[in-house]
């Protein structure tokens, strides 16, 4: 029998992990659909650079998470004016016409009329409002997707900006589209009556439909829920990357150059402009090994810049 599940939380990485953990479990003749929301979180594709895809410091000025899937694709931004869909299966019951035809059903019964651009992009009248991604391992694998209600687009906007650093990387990159929210063309469309109504397309376009069950913390912790909010994982599962620093001051410009890989710093080589002569060696070997986030998380570049001045530039 097919099954509706629904989580309570809005929680990314209990969301992320019960996503990857229904995966896990999928059944023969049987498709889930989950749906799910995230406050807001930029969620990143598996080969992805968070440093490339969004402003870091803008995520903690305006309290955003940021959290890693295990599938390819581009960065989103999540907040609860977006719901979240995921068709769970084995692989013989994969049917990309008929999940598109769930989605399609639902939308076009507030009387607008969505149309599949490429593999990955829902949109209307050219504008996106639906972004999807695909992963399977083994026997199992899962379609998932967005579907922007009133989400805020100028926080959207902000977020999803490089990080103000020189940055020379690997990995997949995000390609930017137009975007547009449902509820600007059709007032009537929110999230719980747009969940409605996936629910009710769902049950028309595959039958046999146990009742949905709900997840929250109250009652059950998904198994792989520290995975998700592992900064190893978030941070450490990106490609190689190089990371140029530069900062002015009174005697000279320094440049730091920090070559991270799986997130850590591998290599610091730092250079000045200074008539003076200088020894970095002690400062360089001061940050080798360390996970290149909490460099950023704490400040310490900033730290290695005051230090250099204090002690060389005097």
């Amino acid at each position: 029998m097919n099954k509706i599940v629904l989580s309570q939380e809005n929680d990314p990485y209990f969301n992320l992990a019960l996503e990857e953990e229904l995966l896990r479990n999928a059944c023969h003749d049987e498709v889930t659909l989950y749906l799910w929301q995230n406050d807001k979180t930029v969620v990143i594709g598996r080969n992805q650079n968070p440093y490339t895809e969004c402003d870091i410091e803008q995520l903690k000025s305006n309290e955003v998470s940021l959290a890693r899937r295990i599938s390819g694709g581009g960065a989103v931004y999540h907040d609860l004016g977006n719901l979240n869909f995921t068709f769970i299966f084995k692989k013989e019951q994969e049917n990309l016409e008929k999940q598109l035809e769930v989605i399609k059903g639902a939308v076009e019964g507030f009387g607008l009329e969505a149309a599949l651009s490429g593999r990955n992009d829902l949109t209307y009248k050219g504008k996106k409002f639906s972004g999807h991604a695909f992963y399977a391992e083994e026997e199992n694998g899962f379609h998932h997707g967005t579907l922007m209600v009133e989400v805020n687009l100028e926080q959207l906007e902000r977020i999803l900006k490089p990080s103000k650093l020189k940055l020379e990387a690997k990995g997949i990159s995000s390609v930017k589209s137009r975007v547009i929210n449902l509820k600007e063309l059709n007032n009537d469309i929110s999230v719980a009556s747009l969940t409605e109504a996936l629910i009710k397309s769902f049950k028309n376009v595959y039958g046999n439909v146990a009742a949905p069950v709900r997840y929250s913390k109250m009652t059950y912790t998904p198994l792989l829920m520290e995975k998700y909010f592992d900064n190893k994982w978030i941070y450490g599962e990106s490609p190689k990357y190089n990371v140029i620093v530069e900062r002015s001051t009174p005697s000279g410009n320094i440049q730091a150059f920090f070559n991270v890989e799986h997130g850590v710093v591998k290599f610091l080589k730092i250079y000045s402009d200074s008539l003076a002569i200088l020894n970095f060696e002690e400062f360089e070997n001061k940050f080798i090994n360390i996970d290149f986030h909490q460099i950023m998380e704490k400040n310490l570049l900033e730290e290695i810049f005051r230090d250099l001045y204090e002690n060389s530039f005097i």
